[in-house]
């Protein structure tokens, strides 16, 4: 394993790869290229190994990108945005590697890799996207007509042989390490014992929780400082802001609901009186179709829930829910010979039950069904009782097709019904006993309905008028004070922004906050205040507080050094406890007190961890395994944040002899090759410095 250690040694700052190599073909057309336009503008997001990155270029590439998906979140984007420059990052280090090795690829497995019996993951996706299909005769066909295909498929397919050729020999480079890997027969033996040989062990734990404070006396500054001054790496902190923010949504006013449901009357009148509903919902609607022929299944809530009470004609709304204006008009009706109805149930599931169990579920059955009958509400006793789908509805299953599969078991009983009700018997199957309400009989219909949707916006009055409320706030608030004092005086809610680090995407609720966060790493200085307008809503803004790369203050580390300090303190305490008493764990116990407790495991195994009950303690598990006679006990150890232990040895269960130990050895030697390859591209990317200032533009 010597070569993981050289490595782990050599590694610096961990950049993670997030996106595979292959997104490079058709993203980052050019890059490896030496005199690739990405380099040389003045408006740069950044320098990789020396050379300055173009902001202009890196847009184009997060462009494509993202092209293929459509609309995109904030979120998404941002994440395209640090796959496409990690994998920047990463081309760059490993392009420098590869040029000083030498590495190449021979003509013979080049071709192997376009078009033979290995053909490489890039070519693959390659040719699945543009082809639809990978089997190698459709690929050589493929080949012999490129020239025929449109210059951007040959530019793409150019690109993706020049990837995978790159990738194939990064796969080399990898393999020149891994490949000197090996395991012994001592080392496959070892990993055997400790997945299967296992330990009966009883442990006293004695929790944190029961020493007090005063037992160990008060964390003093001194001991802060001592130990953070010892322990720099572990209160590491990078650059980060604070801000403070007043939020001002923009959503729409008493006013501008009035004018809308003004306009949803008059879109009724006109419905009403439209001979043509089609053409006019079309018109109007902002969202959906406008007019539609539906199945009783699948017809709007509002149709579907009054479908017995319309006639053609009737127009149902305006209605408002979730901001968004409805209205619905029942246009026409359709014959066909799908038979439709509607129900509600209640189940009672009884698979797997011996008869007389079952015959318990039957007879509560029969109770719930007489309360139905007498009465009760059908909706309370399905959501008390039923153990379907539906129950949180109150057992409501909608409109049901004759033949769908999700009313098989009480169809008959269903489309069987001559009137609405509940059945009078129960309804019984293998697996179910259910109750059944018939809500709407037996139909046989379509439904043309016509339908109107708006959505409630704010009108531009209101827009303007909470502009300058925002605007005025700014105004007004020039200073960190100021900010404060005005906030108090206008009785605005504040909310906090902390520890924003420069890729941050949202700040609180603020789920789209790149425009504050490149401002306060650009041209932002701490005091500064500045109005943004972000989704629905202005937010203005103040810098408050600034923390610079490097070791936590001492204030700022006070609270988690004492407590780490105070659970060291109560360590030695009852290590100190323990250490002065004698005799099997039990005895030990017996005379600490109440507070420690003996507990057992019957397998502990050497690749465990934790100690059930107790926490997190590899040492003491270790130390366990060290034990070789009954009786034996550990030294006190640490439980990860949660006390002390002391672990005695019942009995060790060594694992027989087995006659091959390949698998074993295999396994080592796999875990091997994949910490290499992990740990060599962390240890190559981190020879190439990076200077990243895309929260400039983004």
């Amino acid at each position: 394993m010597a070569i993981i250690n050289t490595l782990r040694e050599k590694m610096g700052k961990l950049l993670v790869v997030v996106v595979g190599f292959s997104i490079l073909a058709f993203v980052l057309t050019d890059f490896l290229s030496q005199n690739s336009s990405l380099f040389g503008n003045s408006r740069n997001v950044g320098v990789i190994d020396g050379e300055e990155v173009s902001q202009e270029v890196f847009a184009t590439y997060v462009q494509n990108a993202t092209a293929g998906y459509g609309a995109t979140t904030p979120q998404f984007t941002q994440l395209i945005r640090d796959n496409i420059w990690n994998s920047m990052v990463a081309n760059t280090a490993y392009s420098n590697k590869l040029n000083e090795l030498g590495l190449e690829i021979g003509n013979n497995e080049r071709v192997d890799m376009v078009q033979g019996k290995n053909i490489s993951q890039s070519m693959n996706d390659f040719f699945l996207r543009n082809l639809g299909a990978n089997d190698v005769p459709s690929i050589k066909t493929f080949l012999s007509q490129l020239n025929l295909y449109d210059p951007r498929v040959q530019a793409a397919f150019a690109n993706a042989e020049q990837q995978a050729m790159f990738e194939r020999t990064i796969e080399k480079f990898e393999n020149m390490l891994a490949k000197t890997e090996y395991a012994t027969l001592a080392d496959a033996k070892k990993a055997y014992q400790e997945q299967l040989a296992f330990a009966d062990v009883d442990y006293l734990y004695v929790p944190y929780a029961t020493v007090t404070d005063t037992q160990i006396g008060q964390v003093t500054d001194a001991e802060i400082r001592e130990y953070l001054s010892a322990n720099k790496d572990d209160f590491k902190v990078e650059e980060t802001r604070d801000i403070d923010y007043v939020s001002f949504p923009v959503i729409p006013s008493s006013s501008d609901s009035a004018d809308y449901m003004a306009d949803m009357e008059s879109y009724k009148r006109q419905l009403e009186s439209s001979q043509n509903d089609s053409t006019y919902a079309t018109s109007i609607t902002e969202q959906g179709v406008g007019f539609a022929t539906y199945d009783p299944t699948a017809l709007p809530l509002q149709i579907a829930d009054n479908l017995s009470s319309l006639k053609v004609g009737d127009v149902v709304g305006p209605e408002l829910s979730n901001g968004i204006y409805t209205l619905h008009k029942l246009s026409g009706v359709v014959p066909t010979d799908s038979e439709f109805a509607r129900a509600s149930q209640i189940v009672f599931n009884t698979g797997g039950l011996s008869a007389s169990d079952k015959a318990g579920v039957r007879k509560t059955a029969n109770d719930v069904l007489r309360r139905a009958r007498n009465g009760e509400s059908f909706g309370d006793l399905a959501r008390e009782f039923s153990q379907g789908a539906y129950n949180n509805v109150g057992g409501d299953m909608g409109w049901i097709k004759k033949g769908d599969t999700k009313s098989a078991d009480i169809e008959s009983a269903v489309f069987s019904a001559r009137r609405k009700g509940i059945v009078r018997r129960l309804v019984e199957t293998d697996n179910n006993i259910y109750i059944v309400n018939v809500t709407e009989t037996k139909i046989q219909n379509r439904y043309k309905v016509a339908q109107i949707i708006v959505e409630l916006t704010p009108s531009q009055a209101t827009i303007d008028k909470v502009y300058r409320e925002s605007g005025l706030f700014a105004s007004n608030a020039k200073s960190i004070s100021a900010f404060d004092d005005y906030v108090s005086e206008k009785g605005y809610t504040r909310f906090s922004g902390v520890e924003i680090n420069r890729d941050a995407i949202s700040i609180g609720r603020m789920n789209n906050a790149r425009q504050i966060v490149s401002w306060l790493y650009g041209e932002a200085s701490v005091g500064d205040v500045k109005n943004f307008d972000l989704d629905n809503e202005y937010v203005v803004a103040v810098y408050r507080n600034k923390t610079e790369e490097g070791t936590k203050s001492l204030d700022a580390a006070r609270s988690e050094i004492t407590d780490i300090l105070r659970k060291e303190k109560k360590a030695e305490y009852i290590m100190a406890k323990l250490n002065g008493l004698s005799g099997s764990i039990s005895e030990m116990a017996k005379s600490y007190g109440n507070e420690a407790i003996v507990l057992n495991n019957p397998t502990l195994k050497l690749a465990d961890n934790s100690l059930p009950n107790a926490g997190i303690a590899p040492e003491a598990i270790g130390a366990a395994f060290a034990l070789k006679n009954p009786g034996e006990k550990t030294a006190p150890h640490k439980v990860d944040n949660q006390g002390v232990v002391i672990i005695e040895l019942k009995s060790m269960s060594e694992a027989s002899e087995i006659g091959d130990y390949t698998s074993y050895e295999n396994q080592i030697i796999q875990d091997a090759y994949n910490a290499i390859k992990t740990l060599l591209r962390e240890s190559v990317i981190d020879k190439v410095e990076v200077v990243d200032e895309r929260y400039k533009y983004y």
